[in-house]
């Protein structure tokens, strides 16, 4: 056990010791940008006259099981045997460093005031308290991480931060640097996948696999991006501008009713396009108009995706088999991709840009909508099936014209309830 003068010496030590714990640079590295557009595809000027909506029937989410306390819903996501693995991984990179009288993965030489040398090991116990220190953390804001620390003064208009009772701060800052939940002499410096994903694909894979028991998603789904903050040093940041999070690392979702079900990691380089495997409704004896039409459809299936509408399918690939209704934004929407998502048993709705390859008409008709020359009336809706009949392509006018592609919809139906905003005058 440590005495509160022991406490105040490491608490001393602190101005002086390493700082690994601090930013290693001045400014934040910014990563990539985001493509403006993902898919660039001529306009198609061929069309159909009778769409074949995909028929989803709708089918309600369901819970399998839940814990009977918060805390034991929490400790499915972060069990005790995977805190013992943490644990081992932590004494394993304890080890490492000082057998190399280093203090970090720089190599920042360790010295005689070094707070590696204060670390008496860790349990589970003291890890679950850092973690919920770290939810409190991120809930009740500061300017500065000690300040959750410091009591407030006499006259000091401050909140007492209830962390001070479960764990001084040398500890948590000793425990926020040195744990390790990934074992540090299998991350591979030259695969592709970065080492902040890999570092961190034990965790993320158990927390999919206990989603996956506990929710059995419905019928309707949601694919999109999502970017987790992250300002510090890393060639894995992607920029996107105009987010509430513009900068951090970014990794594709699939959802239904804000829970998150599956999800891949973004990257330079990353190939989610060469997942054509087969079709999942493959027809024995068919007529020759058939063998045809399933001639053109093998044929489309063979065009390979872009990286950012291959993930589309990747994540519902990823799910139980079911039939799927997906629903995306314009950053994915392509005909090809609804072709093939239709051919492997999902339909799909989403928002379209001009250039996805939608109409030539419908393309026209967003230019002159853009230039206040458009013939449509306020919530009116076009359509015009493609070629094969498969996919139908959308126009409806609100404040501005919205495209669309879908699989599923004709473009005749209502929703039981009015549109809420006014005809605009």
């Amino acid at each position: 056990m440590n005495t509160s003068s022991d406490c105040d010496k490491r608490q001393e030590v602190d101005s002086y010791d390493d700082k690994s714990f601090d930013k290693q640079h001045k400014g934040p590295c910014m990563g990539p940008k985001e493509a403006a557009g993902a898919n660039d595809f001529p306009p198609d000027e061929s069309r159909g006259f009778n769409f074949d909506p995909f028929i989803v029937q709708h089918r309600n989410y369901h819970i399998s099981y839940l814990p009977t306390t918060p805390l034991d819903l929490f400790q499915l996501f972060v069990p005790k045997s995977l805190l013992w693995r943490w644990i081992e991984y932590t004494n394993s990179w304890i080890c490492y460093l000082l057998e190399n009288s280093v203090v970090d993965s720089w190599n920042n030489p360790l010295h005689e005031r070094s707070q590696l040398l204060a670390w008496e090991g860790i349990s589970t116990a003291q890890i679950y308290v850092w973690l919920g220190m770290l939810i409190y953390i991120g809930i009740h804001k500061e300017r500065k991480l000690r300040s959750h620390w410091k009591a407030p003064r006499l006259g000091e208009q401050a909140p007492l931060h209830s962390v001070i009772k479960f764990m001084p701060y040398w500890r948590f800052q000793l425990i926020h640097r040195y744990l390790r939940p990934f074992d540090h002499t299998k991350i591979d410096e030259n695969a592709p996948l970065p080492k902040v994903f890999q570092a961190a694909e034990e965790w993320s894979d158990h927390i999919q696999k206990v989603s996956a028991a506990l929710f059995q998603p419905g019928s309707h789904l949601a694919v999109d991006e999502c970017m987790v903050r992250y300002t510090g040093r890393s060639t894995a940041t992607t920029l996107v501008k105009g987010k509430p999070t513009p900068l951090g690392f970014k990794i594709w979702v699939i959802a239904q009713a804000g829970f998150f079900i599956r999800w891949l990691w973004h990257y330079k380089g990353s190939n989610y396009s060469i997942i054509s495997r087969g079709s999942r409704r493959e027809g024995g004896g068919c007529s020759p108009s058939e063998k045809r039409e399933q001639a053109g459809k093998e044929g489309a299936s063979l065009l390979p995706l872009s990286n950012t509408s291959g993930v589309v399918l990747s994540l519902c690939k990823s799910l139980p088999t079911q039939t799927y209704h997906v629903f995306v934004d314009n950053l994915f929407s392509t005909p090809p991709l609804f072709r093939k998502l239709r051919d492997h048993g999902y339909g799909a709705t989403g928002t379209a840009r001009p250039n996805c390859g939608i109409h030539k008409d419908l393309k026209r008709d967003k230019a002159l909508d853009k230039s206040g020359h458009c013939d449509y009336t306020f919530n009116e809706v076009r359509s015009i099936p493609s070629a094969d009949n498969l996919v139908n392509q959308l126009a409806w006018k609100d404040n501005s014209l919205v495209l669309f592609i879908t699989t599923v919809f004709r473009g005749n139906e209502r929703t039981i309830q009015d549109h809420l905003m006014d005809n605009p005058t």
